[in-house]
């Protein structure tokens, strides 16, 4: 099963750095002259900035997990050392503490 995780999370890393990736091209493709135009392009920038901030945290938090299934402590609270719930860890994969511990 950890094989499988580390699988699942390491094809989720890829497609969000392809996500990331895109997002650059799309920075990297010059300004419209039109000052209405420009004004979109600008607030299509502040969503791409967003969408590119929550890649990189997710991927952060994969790579932790991926850290954690290497070491043998996936699943296990860093907090307390309780096993974190199947059903926390089936809505949060990426969890590093218990639904007790979690801020």
């Amino acid at each position: 099963m950890s094989l499988q995780l580390k699988s699942q999370f390491t094809d989720r890393i890829i497609e969000l750095q392809k996500r990331i990736d895109s997002i650059h091209q799309d920075f990297a493709g010059g300004r419209n002259a039109d000052w209405a135009e420009q004004a979109r392009e600008r607030e299509n920038d502040e969503v791409l900035n967003a969408l590119e901030s929550e890649a990189k945290v997710e991927i952060q938090l994969l790579s932790n997990a991926i850290k954690c299934i290497e070491n043998g402590d996936y699943g296990i609270c860093q907090a307390c050392g309780e096993d974190i719930a199947k059903q926390r860890l089936a809505v949060q994969p990426s969890a590093i503490k218990c639904i007790n511990c979690a801020d």
